[in-house]
């Protein structure tokens, strides 16, 4: 259940990416005055490599995709401890005691992590932004204890000292950038590709007349979904008695499941479906405070999950620091006792299918809801990542701490989800297909 909460945050390479646009515009700002304003947030260079070494050594003992890192290298086993020491000179050469030199070790700590794990489990810097979004944790902590320990991080009043200056930090350095025109050209860029994208979430057309209804849907996030909701229902409504439904998902990078299942799952069933999710997890004290709660009756073993038989798939040099593993059985209940669209439902899915837009189509292929068509997704259904705390910054980190099984063993991180017909061009396949007497 969780996952769905985790997944209404925004989008993790949203949260890199405009770190990162960010960070670039503001590296060039050598000359700027600094202030005294948050003189007792600025870290002395000790306590910058401190924290950085701390977050790599949290990383090391409880990220467990590590493995899928060094496939994904062979030729170069020792490329990620390179990257992260070549970051740590950067660091030892900052010159503490500025809002220059705290800018450049939030820098050197977000293009770490992205460097080494890119999309790779949900890993990032949480940006100011990103900070606020966490507060949707706080709205699901009555009913569901197990998010607590997310509320008891982003509730700690030196993240939040630290949050306000981070935030200070961005004002700051974009109000004073000077000249980069190459780069402010980029960032307009970008902003006029986000407006675009925001208004064109939602696509929906008929191909044939009684036959064949087409809708895309870009995003699962939740700012889209009391616009989008009713869309679709009305959308769905006007073609019940098609023959064929195509949702296309092939750009959806993810956002809330409760948007997939609310818009599309529920009111095409009749009655409730399940599905079976298989999870494993290093045992550390960082994973014990967000998951053990999950994991403490859990009748499962990673004996029994290297045992199986169905797994053929299973990498098994990952299972050696994997000691903990847990069955999940989700049950999705029917909005009513009848199907709102009861003809065939096609889903287009392919790289690009990254979060919960990975768990529509895990969905999809477990329970047959619909006929998954395009290329292999991106991966990562997980369970949603764990905030680490920096010691000295109190810089939130994040990333997935749970390994997600496919129904082979594959790891869904690494392998995504093979559609159940694979093609090139997915629409055209699918429209091929409807059109074979």
């Amino acid at each position: 259940m969780k996952r769905k909460i985790v997944a209404g945050i925004l989008a993790i390479i949203l949260s890199i990416s405009l770190f990162a646009c960010g960070s670039e515009q503001k590296g060039s700002q050598e000359g700027s005055a600094s202030s005294d304003l948050y003189a007792d947030t600025q870290l002395t260079n000790e306590q910058m490599l401190l924290d950085y070494d701390t977050m790599w050594k949290a990383m090391k003992e409880s990220y467990p995709f590590w493995g899928v890192l060094a496939r994904s290298k062979p030729e170069d086993p020792d490329y990620y401890d390179a990257v992260i020491s070549d970051y740590r000179e950067q660091l030892q050469r900052v010159e503490a005691g500025s809002d220059e030199a705290m800018e450049k070790f939030l820098y050197i700590v977000a293009y770490s992590l992205y460097e080494v794990c890119g999309t790779v489990g949900h890993v990032s810097i949480i940006n100011p932004d990103y900070f606020q979004g966490l507060d949707v944790y706080k709205e699901y902590a009555d009913e569901m204890p197990e998010v607590q320990p997310w509320v008891d991080v982003i509730e700690k009043p030196e993240v939040i000292s630290f949050y306000k200056y981070y935030d200070y930090l961005q004002t700051l350095f974009a109000e004073n950038k000077n000249g980069d025109e190459s780069n402010d050209e980029k960032a307009n860029e970008r902003t006029e590709e986000e407006s675009k994208s925001a208004g064109t979430n939602l696509t929906t057309k008929i191909f044939e007349k009684g036959k064949t209804a087409y809708i895309r849907v870009d995003s699962f996030d939740n700012s889209y979904m009391e616009s989008d909701l009713p869309k679709i229902r009305t959308f769905l409504e006007e073609v019940k008695d098609y023959k064929n439904l195509i949702i296309d998902i092939q750009k959806n990078g993810g956002g809330n499941s409760d948007y997939w299942e609310t818009a599309f799952v529920r009111p095409n069933i009749a009655e409730p479906i399940s599905s079976r999710l298989v999870r494993l997890m290093k045992d550390t004290e960082l994973t014990r405070q967000f998951y053990m709660l999950g994991y403490e009756n859990s009748t499962l073993s990673p004996e029994a999950v290297k045992n199986d038989t169905k797994f053929r798939e299973l990498p098994k040099a990952d299972m050696a620091d994997l000691t903990l593993a847990r069955e999940l059985l989700e049950i999705t209940e029917p909005e009513k006792g009848e199907k709102l669209f009861d003809g065939k439902i096609w889903v287009l899915v392919g790289p690009a299918v990254y979060s919960s837009a990975e768990a529509f189509a895990v969905f999809c292929k477990d329970t047959g809801f619909a006929t998954l068509v395009g290329q292999t997704t991106g991966g990562s259904d997980s369970g949603g990542p764990i905030l680490f705390e920096l010691p000295n910054s109190h810089v939130l980190i994040q990333f997935d701490v749970e390994y997600c099984l496919n129904a082979d063993g594959s790891c869904n991180q690494e392998m995504g989800t093979v559609p159940d017909i694979e093609a090139e061009d997915a629409l055209h396949k699918v429209l091929n297909l409807i059109e074979k007497p």
